[in-house]
């Protein structure tokens, strides 16, 4: 039997993904790393593992302390989101929206940054293409560029609704 597992990332939210590992460490599978789109499991005892996603762009070794002293163990740190990993007996975290707003907001920037350097790509590449050194290489590289800029900008788009959809949510609770 395999010592590690490979699973994929997609899930239509973040919680419905922390639910999918909780799912394989019952089963006995547990969370080892991220693999670009896919997630390493690796094979252990059949515990029921909580998870949860923290989105804390200031996250340091007193936050982990304070987690680590309430039952629960960061298995991944990223730049602006941890995931954790708590004994079934760990205290329940509770999570601000605020953090996953700015969380967004920084995924939207970060995207917008690169869809603007690969039309940019694409823009100088077909100058060179139309005036320089007409060359197949030169056009494909444009043709690539191009296409990664439009892909960028769809999964943009498909961020900023996500976005709004949290803004919108948050304001309807204070409303309530």
């Amino acid at each position: 039997m395999s010592k590690y597992k490979v699973t994929h990332t997609f899930a239509l939210t973040n919680k419905r993904l922390m639910r999918k590992l909780e799912r394989y460490s019952a089963k006995g599978w547990h969370f080892k790393k991220f693999l670009g789109f896919l997630i390493l499991l690796e094979k252990g005892e059949k515990i029921n593992y909580k998870y949860e996603l923290v989105y804390d762009k200031k996250f340091d070794s007193e936050r982990e302390d304070f987690y680590k002293f309430n039952g629960w163990k960061v298995v991944r740190n990223s730049f602006f989101w941890q995931i954790l990993r708590g004994e079934p007996s760990a205290t329940t975290l509770y999570t601000d929206n605020l953090s996953e707003e700015y969380m967004w907001l920084y995924r939207i920037r970060f995207n917008a940054k690169i869809m603007l350097g690969c039309f940019l790509i694409a823009l100088v590449t077909h100058i060179i293409n139309k005036f320089l050194m007409p060359s197949e290489v030169i056009d494909f590289i444009t043709g690539m560029s191009f296409g990664f800029g439009l892909g960028l900008g769809a999964v943009n788009i498909a961020f900023f609704v996500k976005y709004l959809f949290l803004k919108r949510r948050k304001d309807w609770l204070y409303e309530v």
